[in-house]
C-alpha cells in the first residue's frame, strides 16, 4: 500500500569525486521526475554546483548546503517533511539518515524514512551487525579481527588458514594492506603496521585475493516480491578495486549453479533486510569451487546499479521510486514506451556491456599508478555488442581519447616489463594482456599470472586474430565485413590501412550497412520503444529516423579531470533547452554515468564510440537539422566540417581561442554577447589554493568581486570598451590583474563550463540555455536583459574546486583546473565578511 507522502525531502549527492561521478544526480534527477507525477513537493539539499536534479524544482525549495547532519537537520526544523529519501545520494546521505534515526529526529518530527526501516538501516551502516547478520542467514563473511599482539594474530591463522591480509589501524588514513603467505610475511607484516598504528592494534582478516568479483543488483517491494536487473562480473579479481576493473554484463564465465546461487543470495540479503527499492551486493566467487563469499551490500544506489539499468534498458531509478513509496511491483504502471513490459519482469540480455575505467595519471604523475585496493579511476567508458569482442573493443575506442580511431601501442614495453605489469597491473591493463598475447605467452600461463579467467583471453585472442586478417587484406570487402563484426568501426579501418574514411565508407556500399540494435529490457520479445541503441551490422534495423526538426548532441563520453562533471551538466543542459525548443533529442554518448543519457533528457540515444566514422554513421541515417559537438574534439570539428551539409554548433568555444595579454589574473568580468548587443552579468573575484595568480591555477571564485561596491562599476566599463563583439560572441569573460590597487589589463577568453554552471546557480539565469538559443537564432534579448537587472548584491557566492589528491595519495596541495574533479558551492552573506 502506497504512503501518502505530501512532502518528501530528497538528499543530494554532493561534490563529485573518486568513487562518485555523475551517478547519484542522474538518479536524482530520474527520481525527481517520478515523484513529480505523485504530486508531492519535493525539497532537495545538494552542493554540488553541477547538480542537473537541482534545476527541476522549485528554486524556493533547493537548499545549496553540504548534505551533512546538522545542515538537515535545520531543513527538517524548517520544512517538515512527511518523508527522507537518502538513497540516490549515496553512503554519505545512508549514514545521515541513520544518524537521523539514532537521535530520534525521525521519530519526534513524524517522518518516514523511505526504502528502509531504520532498524535495518542500521544493520547496513554498522559493518559488525551486517556480518552478525549475514551469518544468522547462513552467507559466508570473510573472517576478521582485531589483534593486539602477534599471538593473537597466529591464534587467528591456525582458524582461517594463509593468505591472510594484515593493516595498521591509524587515524591517518593509513591504506597500507600487506598480503601475507607464510608466518615470516606475516610477522613482518605485523611488525610494520604495529609500528604504523598509533592504538597498538591491527587488523587480520581472511585473503580472497584472486577470487572472482561478482556483483548482483536487484529490486524488492515491501510485500517481499524480487526480481534481479543484472549480474555484472569484473574481468579483474578480487585485489584490484571494483571501480578500477573492466566490468561485464551479463556475467560470462558463471555456470548457473553459480549464478543462480548468487542471485538466491542477494534475494535473501534484501529480505533480510526489509529493502523496499534496489540493493547491490558485491561477491567474492571462488574459481576452484562454488564456495563464495558476500563482501558489500549497497541498498541505495551506486555506480554499478546505474551501469545495470544501463545495460538492460530496465527503468530501474522510476521504479525503484514507486517501491520506496510503498507500491509493489504488480501494482507500477511503467512509461508508455515499455509496451507490454511489466515493472515485475526480470530483464533478459541479447547484448554484452563492457565497461573499462579511465584513470587521472597523465594529468597527476606523483602517485603510484598500480591497480589495486584503492580506487584510482575518475571516470569509464562502456561499449555494446552482440559479442564480447565487438563490446570490449567498443569500449576500449571509447576509452581513447585521442583525436584518432586508433588504439595506443604498448608494443616497445620489453619482456620483463610486461610480465612485471602482468603480475602488477597498471592502467594499461587490457593493452598488456593483448600485447602478451601478441607475443606468444601461453592462455594457461597468463591466467595462471593474472588470475584472471581463461575465457577472457580466449576473447582477446580472437580479437587480434581479427585485427591482423583486417591488417592483412587491405582494402578488401571481406576485411570491411569481418573488422565490422568485431567492432571496428570505419576510423579504426581507415587508420589500420592508411587511407581517407571516405575510401572506407565506399567499400562499404558493396557490405552489410550498418544496422542498430535496440537496448531494452525484454530482448526482443516485446516491441519497447526504449530508443537507446547501439550499432551493429545485422540485417535489420531497428533506429528509424524522426520526422520534425532534430538536433543530435555528442556527448563529452567519460569522465575525466578538469571539466569532469560540469561538460556532463553542460551537455544536459544543451538536450533540455533543445527538447523545450521544440526539437527531437538524439544524444550519442558512451558515459554509464552520464546525466545526459537519463532517458527524459532525449528522444533516442546512441551508446557509441564517439569518433569520426561512428558520428557520420549516425547522421546519414537521423540527417539532423543541427549537431553540437563539444569544443575540445578539435579533429572531429575539422574533419566534420569538411561535410558541407551539415549544420555544426561547437558548444563551449574551445578555450584555445582565448586572447591573453598576460597569464595573471585575480578579477573578471562576465557579459554575454549577441551580435552588437552586450549585457554585463557580473563581477568576479578569482582565489587559489596558494599566492599563485596564474590562469591556470584559478579554481576557486566568488560572485560579486571583492570591493564591487567601489570598483564594479568602473570595471564593468573598462572591460565593455576592451571588447569587439566583431571577435566574440556567446558568454565571454574580460580577465584583470590586480596589483597594488589598480586593475591591469589580462586577457579575453570564453567563460569556461565549470564557471558557466556557477553563473547559471548564483544569478538565476539558465546561460547554457541562452547560449543554444542564440546559436539557433530564436534567443530573446531583451527577455534575457530583463532578467539581469542590475541591483545592489546581497550575499557572495563562493565555487570551490574539490581535487583527488588526497584520496590518491599524491603530495599536491595546490592544482591546476585540469586536475580538479569536482566542486561544492556556497553562500556567504556581506555581514559576514
Amino acid at each position: 500500500m502506497a504512503i501518502d507522502i505530501k512532502k518528501v525531502l530528497l538528499l543530494g549527492g554532493g561534490p563529485t569525486s573518486i568513487g562518485h561521478e555523475n551517478e547519484l544526480d542522474a538518479a536524482a534527477f530520474e527520481r525527481v521526475m517520478a515523484l513529480k507525477k505523485t504530486g508531492a513537493q519535493i525539497i532537495y539539499v545538494d552542493n554540488n554546483p553541477f547538480s542537473f536534479a537541482s534545476e527541476e524544482i522549485q528554486p524556493a525549495n533547493v537548499y545549496v548546503q553540504e548534505v551533512n547532519f546538522q545542515n538537515v537537520i535545520n531543513i527538517i526544523d524548517k520544512e517538515k517533511p512527511d518523508a527522507i529519501m537518502a538513497t540516490t545520494g549515496g553512503l554519505n546521505a545512508m549514514q545521515i539518515a541513520w544518524q537521523l534515526a539514532e537521535s530520534d529526529v525521525l521519530t519526534t518530527n513524524n517522518i518516514t524514512l523511505l526504502g528502509m526501516r531504520p532498524t535495518d538501516l542500521k544493520k547496513v551502516i554498522d559493518n559488525q551487525k551486517l556480518r552478525n547478520l549475514l551469518t544468522e542467514i547462513n552467507e559466508q563473511v570473510i573472517a576478521s579481527k582485531i589483534v593486539a599482539n602477534d599471538e593473537e594474530a597466529m591464534d587467528f591463522v591456525r582458524d582461517v588458514g594463509f593468505p591472510v591480509i594484515v593493516k595498521p589501524i591509524s587515524p591517518s588514513h593509513d591504506t597500507s594492506r600487506f598480503i601475507c603467505n607464510n608466518t615470516d610475511e606475516l610477522e613482518d607484516a605485523l611488525e610494520v603496521s604495529f609500528k604504523r598504528t598509533y592504538i597498538k592494534r591491527c587488523s587480520i582478516e581472511q585473503s580472497i585475493v584472486g577470487y572472482k568479483e561478482i556483483e548482483m543488483v536487484g529490486l524488492r517491494d515491501s510485500n517481499g516480491n524480487k526480481i534481479l536487473i543484472s549480474g555484472l562480473e569484473d574481468m579483474d579479481p578480487i585485489g584490484i578495486h571494483s571501480g578500477d576493473s573492466i566490468i561485464f554484463a551479463p556475467t560470462q564465465t558463471l555456470i548457473n549453479e553459480e549464478y543462480q546461487a548468487l542471485r538466491t543470495a542477494t534475494f535473501r540479503i534484501m529480505d533480510a533486510l526489509n529493502i523496499a527499492g534496489t540493493c547491490h551486493v558485491q561477491f567474492a566467487q571462488s574459481r576452484t569451487d562454488s564456495n563464495y563469499f558476500v563482501t558489500k551490500v549497497s541498498p541505495f544506489f551506486t555506480r554499478n546499479t546505474l551501469l545495470a539499468a544501463k545495460a538492460t534498458g530496465y527503468p530501474l531509478t522510476y521504479v525503484s521510486s514507486f517501491l520506496e513509496l510503498g507500491y509493489t511491483l504488480t501494482e507500477i504502471k511503467l512509461p508508455t514506451k515499455y509496451s507490454k513490459y511489466l515493472a515485475f519482469m526480470e530483464p533478459t540480455m541479447d547484448h554484452v556491456v563492457v565497461k573499462i575505467p579511465l584513470w587521472p595519471f597523465r594529468d597527476i604523475t606523483d602517485v603510484d599508478q598500480h591497480l589495486n585496493t584503492l580506487m584510482k579511476s575518475v571516470g569509464s567508458t562502456i561499449g555494446i555488442g552482440r559479442t564480447v569482442e565487438e563490446a570490449i573493443i567498443k569500449a576500449m575506442h571509447s576509452s581513447q581519447f585521442s583525436p584518432r580511431d586508433i588504439l595506443p601501442s604498448v608494443s616497445t614495453v620489453d619482456d620483463d616489463a610486461v610480465i612485471n605489469q602482468l603480475i602488477h597491473p597498471l592502467a594499461s591493463r587490457i593493452l598488456i594482456l593483448m600485447e602478451a598475447l601478441r607475443r606468444g605467452f601461453s592462455i594457461d600461463e597468463l591466467s595462471e599470472l593474472t588470475r584472471i579467467d581463461r575465457f577472457y583471453f580466449y576473447k582477446l585472442n580472437q580479437l587480434l586474430r581479427a585485427q591482423d586478417f583486417v591488417i592483412n587484406n587491405p582494402l578488401s570487402a571481406q576485411a570491411v565485413e569481418i573488422g565490422h563484426n568485431y567492432g571496428f568501426g570505419d576510423g579504426m579501418l581507415a587508420e589500420l590501412w592508411q587511407v581517407n574514411i571516405s575510401t572506407i565508407r565506399r567499400i562499404n556500399r558493396n557490405c552489410n550497412p550498418v544496422t542498430y540494435k535496440e537496448v531494452e529490457p525484454s530482448a526482443g520479445e516485446f516491441r519497447e520503444t526504449t530508443n537507446i541503441f547501439y550499432s551493429s551490422y545485422e540485417l535489420e534495423n531497428e533506429s528509424k529516423s524522426d520526422s520534425g526538426k532534430t538536433a543530435l548532441v555528442i556527448g563529452r563520453g567519460g569522465n575525466q579531470l578538469g571539466p569532469n562533471s560540469a561538460a556532463d551538466y553542460y551537455t544536459s543542459q544543451i538536450l533540455w533547452t533543445l527538447k523545450k525548443s521544440g526539437y527531437k533529442t538524439i544524444i550519442m554518448n558512451t558515459n554509464p554515468n552520464a546525466v545526459s543519457l537519463t532517458p527524459q533528457l532525449s528522444d533516442k540515444q546512441y551508446i557509441e564510440p564517439i569518433q569520426l566514422g561512428n558520428i557520420l554513421n549516425i547522421v546519414s541515417l537521423e540527417k539532423p537539422d543541427v549537431m553540437f559537438l563539444p569544443g575540445n574534439r578539435h579533429y572531429l570539428s575539422n574533419e566534420l566540417e569538411k561535410f558541407a551539409d551539415l549544420n555544426m554548433i561547437v558548444l563551449p568555444p574551445d578555450q584555445k581561442v582565448a586572447k591573453y595579454k598576460n597569464h595573471q589574473a585575480t578579477t573578471a568580468i562576465d557579459v554575454f554577447i549577441d551580435q552588437d548587443k552586450i549585457i554585463p552579468i557580473t563581477s568576479i573575484s578569482f582565489f587559489t589554493r596558494s599566492d599563485r595568480t596564474e590562469v591556470r591555477y584559478i579554481n576557486d571564485y566568488q560572485q560579486p568581486m571583492e570591493q564591487w561596491q567601489t570598483d564594479e562599476t568602473e570595471l564593468i566599463s573598462k572591460a565593455l570598451k576592451l571588447l569587439d563583439t566583431s571577435k566574440w560572441q556567446g558568454l565571454v569573460q574580460v580577465l584583470f590583474n590586480k596589483v597594488d590597487s589598480h586593475y591591469h589589463f589580462s586577457g579575453i577568453r570564453p567563460i569556461r563550463i565549470t564557471e558557466t554552471a556557477f553563473l547559471t546557480k548564483t544569478t538565476g539565469v539558465n546561460w547554457v540555455n541562452a547560449l543554444v538559443k542564440k546559436h539557433l537564432g530564436i534567443l530573446d534579448f531583451n527577455q534575457l536583459e530583463k532578467q539581469l537587472i542590475p541591483e545592489t548584491h546581497q550575499r557572495y557566492s563562493i565555487m570551490k574546486a574539490h581535487f583527488p589528491f588526497r584520496e590518491l595519495q599524491s603530495s599536491r596541495t595546490d592544482g591546476t583546473t585540469r586536475q580538479e574533479v569536482g566542486a561544492s558551492l556556497s553562500f556567504k552573506n556581506m555581514s559576514n565578511t
